[in-house]
């Protein structure tokens, strides 16, 4: 059964001017689908690749106007937007499917391309941007310091856990396209450093996402969460929490 989901444009990993380290590698430019065409992009990869569309057309689509959905799985997930998207797919022996249908009432132009990620940012130094990673809590009672790196894609933060350890932590806020919406809480942590705040204006403070990390070298990447005075804050399991 296909799983189509018509996702909000704030929720969607919406397409935005590239920023250097991002390629757009065309498969089909200018499409042209007509209120219920569809058209079917395949390629053939060994490993997942990232797929985008973007609308490409003089006046804007007034509403949700391309559906697409995956093909090469089972699964068949789908979703829709007014403006273009993208959505990294997995291969099924050796090709990725995606077909695009036009769900709105006008004829619809769009541009379909492979998106080549390539890591040039101040933090990619420190971490392996292919390394899966697990997930990862750092409940904080105290901040120390923070330096932020001169291209803000990651921040330098030590501090006090609750459970009483000390934590130097790399916090990876962007890696290969500094456009792209993103969660980034330097600023905010920032201020309670500079202005020697109280850690009671903060603390539990919460910090989740991705540890790709060795041993004593801690970097988060795919920060999902900042939230001060936690303490309720729940976890799949105390093995995610840093202790």
């Amino acid at each position: 059964m296909s799983r189509i989901r018509l996702i909000p444009v704030l929720l969607i990993a919406l397409v935005t001017a590239a920023h250097a380290a991002v390629r757009h590698i065309p498969i089909k430019s200018g499409v042209v689908l007509n209120p219920g065409e569809t058209y079917i992009a395949q390629i053939d990869s060994s490993a997942p690749a990232e797929i985008a569309w973007t609308v490409n057309q003089a006046k804007p689509c007034a509403s949700n106007c391309i559906e697409a959905t995956e093909l090469t799985r089972d699964t068949h997930f789908g979703f829709a937007t007014a403006i273009g998207g993208s959505k990294e797919y997995p291969p099924v022996s050796g090709k990725i499917a995606v077909q695009y249908k036009n769900i709105s009432q006008q004829p619809v132009t769009f541009d379909v391309y492979r998106i080549e990620r390539i890591c040039d940012a101040e933090a990619c130094k420190f971490f392996d941007n292919t390394k899966k990673g697990h997930t990862q809590v750092f409940k904080i009672d105290e901040f120390k310091s923070i330096t932020t790196s001169s291209d803000g894609s990651y921040s330098l933060i030590s501090g006090i856990a609750m459970s009483g350890r000390p934590f130097r932590l790399r916090t990876i806020w962007w890696s290969d396209d500094k456009n792209v919406m993103r969660l980034s809480c330097a600023v905010w942590i920032k201020r309670y450093v500079d202005n020697h705040a109280s850690k009671e204006q903060y603390r539990p403070y919460v910090m989740s996402g991705i540890e790709v990390g060795d041993g004593d070298n801690l970097v988060l990447k795919s920060v999902d969460d900042c939230v001060p005075k936690a303490p309720h804050f729940g976890v799949l399991s105390e093995d995610e929490v840093f202790k």
